[in-house]
């Protein structure tokens, strides 16, 4: 089990580093932007297609590692207050639900971006294909459906 987990963290770290190059190039095409309207009459053409294509890169592949590091939300301080036995079954099914909804939502981003694929959507300007980043999603939600996995059978192997 500490090797699924730690196979899990690792993947979610380059999932990260990706997040982080899409960031930057959300960055560098904002700055571009910029700097070619203000300075040379000549605006980046596709610019606001490109940095809100990054910007689902970047937030789909970064959640992970906010799992793994505990930036997600939690209400623990409410949680300790219980009892032992109660503890117990609320993370159970807290697990179990993030899980049935993660899974939930990586079946219809699937499905979405099939539908994108099949449909042929593109950018109006860019004219980059939509359905790579329905599919970053997936990639995305993927350790995520592995770590909601993971903390489902720890909370039930506790007890």
């Amino acid at each position: 089990m500490e090797r699924f987990e730690r196979f899990i963290e690792n993947m979610s770290k380059t999932l990260e580093w990706v997040g982080l190059v899409a960031f930057l190039l959300m960055v560098l095409v904002n700055i571009l932007d910029v700097v070619g309207s203000k300075f040379f009459k000549w605006p980046f053409p596709g610019a606001v297609e490109i940095i809100s294509f990054a910007m689902i890169i970047a937030i789909a592949l970064t959640i992970p590692i906010g799992l793994f590091l505990g930036f997600h939300l939690s209400i623990d301080f409410i949680i300790d207050k219980f009892p032992k036995t109660l503890k117990y079954v609320l993370t159970i099914l807290v697990s179990v639900l993030c899980l049935v909804f993660f899974i939930l939502v990586f079946c219809q981003t699937l499905e979405y971006g099939y539908s994108l694929q099949v449909s042929g959507e593109i950018g109006s300007v860019s004219k980059i294909p939509f359905f790579p980043f329905a599919y970053a999603i997936c990639l995305g939600i993927l350790p995520v459906i592995l770590f909601y996995i993971v903390k489902t059978v720890k909370s039930i192997k506790e007890r």
